[in-house]
């Protein structure tokens, strides 16, 4: 039964994802920590984010919005758990993550994939293929309780616009930054999270900034 709600989640995940409006938005935050689900066990969860973008361009404007996450993760073997998420609204990821040290600190590493579609000024067509490469860790503070940090990268690949015949040419804008957070609890979680994010979009630099709250629940 349970692989079976985890399944349904996923396609609703990947049926969402193809119906999306104009605004933009990746995958920025992280509300992970390196520990991972043993295998068969899995996890739901829901997150809101105030999502804040500065500097600006010909077809980006800064703007301050709201955005939500949704995601599940599954243990798949010792030390390593799948991961897809939705990131309103604009973004669906999928991820793996393995635990690669235990100790005071705990780490672990993460590789997402992300796709994403949005509508630009003047009509143009976006279709996004992001690399999320994350390195995150994590360490308890007291019973129950986890801090976590997570630098992480966005390599993002624009191919040229087909739909409406655009002239633009294809590109490739890179992001890096870090997350920080807290997870309280242990199969009822509640993280807060905030992150900081610096890219530069063919000479425009340009801040994103992140702040959120997520629950999970971690099923046996």
């Amino acid at each position: 039964m349970n692989k079976y709600i985890f399944l349904l989640t996923t396609t609703i995940v990947l049926l969402s994802s193809q119906h999306l409006p104009l605004e933009w938005s990746q995958s920025y935050c992280t509300y992970d920590i390196a520990e991972v689900h043993r295998p068969g066990e899995y996890s739901l969860g829901f997150a809101i984010d105030n999502f804040a973008l500065y500097g600006g361009a010909s077809d980006s404007t800064a703007y301050d919005t709201r955005r939500f996450d949704m995601f599940a993760k599954l243990g798949v073997f010792r030390n390593a758990e799948f991961e897809i998420k939705f990131s309103s609204p604009t973004a669906g990821v999928i991820a793996g993550k393995y635990k690669c040290y235990a100790g005071v600190i705990n780490a672990a590493v993460k590789m997402g994939f992300g796709y994403m579609k949005g509508t630009r000024v003047g009509f143009i067509t976006d279709y996004v293929f992001d690399f999320y490469p994350t390195l995150i860790f994590s360490k308890q503070i007291f019973r129950n309780v986890r801090v976590y940090y997570a630098p992480k990268i966005i390599y993002s690949i624009h191919p040229r616009d087909r739909q409406e015949h655009s002239t633009r040419e294809p590109r490739q804008i890179f992001q890096y930054g870090h997350g920080i957070g807290l997870s309280f609890g242990d199969d009822f979680t509640i993280m807060p999270e905030g992150n900081w994010f610096f890219g530069d979009n063919e000479g425009t630099k340009y801040t994103v900034n992140q702040f959120g709250v997520a629950v999970n629940l971690r099923i046996h």
